[in-house]
């Protein structure tokens, strides 16, 4: 191919523009414009500058760009620069310095692709796994078995070092029993395959402590379809298993694992897990691009209330509650559930993210179970601030351990609930200068309802960023553990 076929090829599938050695505009090609968005007299003649926010044009970074491609020197990267209007978009680029005869440069050549979607996409990744790095305890192996990494959460709740597991095998986490039997090698046979394993599993802790976790085995795939690792995602669900022994297994229907669906905003299902449609009995296929009416009754789907609920969900506001719904047998059941609005980077809900628990059992159980049903079978607490504190919305759970009405505290700051003392404290400006700089906090807290009572709270306090990485908002999950911290007080004044 000669040289001038070969440019017109470059011309037609990339953006392309060409910069004096000061950073003026010479010319730039269709793709490039359509990707801006100007036409070629207004960009012509004006300084590369135009692309970039005020802030990184005038940095010592972007002065040492440009003296770098004066020099002859070659950069690439991915790089956010500003399309007309302010439009923000990111282009996978290279700025090539070209050379005159003597070896002199004298003009830069820069090739772009637009790679917005990709890095919008990506947040969105990142984002989910961060959130889920947060508040899951995960770990990864190789297909042998042998520890990979593990993060945080995990090293807590097994009471090791990240030194002191990897490289060693999954086997160091299992009972002597459980590793030489026949279930424990088609355990990771199956791994290996590439299939997934969920369940509860006993395992043992440092020092041999034994813990109960529920968890997930998902192995990963390579480019060619091939699984080239396995990454667990874990709870501990010791307490519950204690929980679950005393009360002779009334409640084990209770305890299963979330079941996951995705709307878009008028209703159609984007996607579904394997949890929701087992408790659903459908396959996905007879779900997806559906509307979330074919799980409910035709009188609910045809009331006010079933399209205020959606009205509701596409202004981006939160729901939670027991509803009944329709399996595909036409069997009815029961769930336990949220319906949360996801947002873009922009602030506006785009989907609609879906997590229940069948309840089915519970609310068909006697009176006389009614009481331990409902003590195991609690929603969480979840109240939103922005970063300055001030609340912007709360679930009813959260509402309800507090006793206000979410009018009563909607706009409010977050030391409403807190001890004056406590308020007036180091401590207090610190915790929220933590949280404005992205950090997670969890633990106990102890907190005053609106009749000026103690509550004590198990909490998470997880800031949640957006598309550049920046905290703006935070949420709350949270328990009331008043009773059992002050069973604790009552025991430690008795001894």
């Amino acid at each position: 191919m000669d040289l001038h076929s070969l440019m017109a090829a470059i011309d037609r599938s990339q953006a392309m523009i060409e910069f004096d050695l000061e950073g003026n505009i010479l010319r730039a090609n269709t793709n490039f414009l359509d990707c801006v968005g100007y036409r070629l007299d207004e960009v012509q003649g004006r300084h590369h500058r135009m692309f970039c926010t005020p802030e990184h044009a005038s940095s010592v970074e972007y002065a040492t760009f440009w003296e770098k491609l004066g020099k002859g020197a070659f950069d690439e990267g991915q790089y956010k620069r500003l399309g007309k209007n302010g439009r923000e978009i990111w282009l996978q680029a290279t700025y090539n310095p070209v050379f005159d005869d003597q070896g002199n440069p004298f003009k830069v050549v820069k090739f772009a692709t637009d790679v917005t979607q990709q890095r919008k996409t990506n947040a969105e990744y990142e984002g989910k796994v961060a959130a889920i790095d947060r508040s899951q305890s995960i770990i990864e192996f190789d297909l042998n078995g042998r520890v990979l990494n593990a993060n945080e959460n995990f090293l807590k709740v097994l009471g090791y070092r990240l030194d002191e597991i990897q490289g060693q095998h999954h086997r160091m986490f299992c009972e002597d029993d459980y590793l030489n039997s026949p279930a424990y090698r088609a355990f990771w046979a199956k791994l290996e395959r590439g299939e997934y394993d969920s369940g509860e599993y006993k395992r043992i802790g440092k020092n041999g402590r034994e813990l109960w976790i529920s968890a997930t085995y998902n192995p990963i795939f390579d480019p060619d379809g091939r699984p080239y690792k396995v990454v667990k995602f874990a709870n501990d669900v010791t307490e519950s298993r204690v929980r679950q022994a005393e009360s002779a297994g009334k409640v084990t229907a209770i305890e299963r694992s979330q079941a996951v669906i995705e709307f878009d905003l008028t209703g159609k299902v984007l996607n579904a897990n394997r949890n929701f449609l087992a408790v659903f009995g459908y396959d996905l296929e007879e779900i997806v691009g559906e509307h979330h009416r074919m799980f409910c009754s035709e009188e609910f789907v045809s009331s006010l209330e079933y399209r205020e609920l959606w009205e509701k969900l596409g202004r981006g506001e939160y729901d939670a509650n027991e509803y009944k719904r329709k399996r595909k047998d036409g069997k009815e059941i029961w769930i336990q559930a949220t319906y949360n609005p996801i947002f873009d980077a922009q602030g506006k809900p785009y989907k609609i993210v879906k997590f229940a628990l069948d309840v089915t059992v519970a609310k068909e159980t006697s009176v006389e179970h009614h009481g331990k049903v409902n003590a195991i079978d609690r929603a969480q607490a979840v109240i939103e601030f922005d970063m300055a504190g001030n609340i912007i919305t709360a679930n009813a759970n959260f509402l309800k351990a507090l006793g206000y009405g979410l009018q009563e505290i909607k706009g409010q700051h977050h030391r409403i609930f807190c001890d004056e003392e406590y308020v007036r404290g180091t401590e207090y400006r610190e915790f929220w200068h933590g949280l404005g700089q992205g950090e997670f906090y969890s633990g106990r807290f102890m907190r005053v309802s609106k009749y000026g009572q103690k509550i004590w709270i198990q909490a998470t306090y997880s800031p949640i960023l957006d598309h550049d990485g920046l905290p703006f908002k935070v949420v709350k999950f949270a328990t009331d553990i008043t009773r059992q911290v002050e069973m604790e007080q009552a025991i430690e004044a008795k001894t």
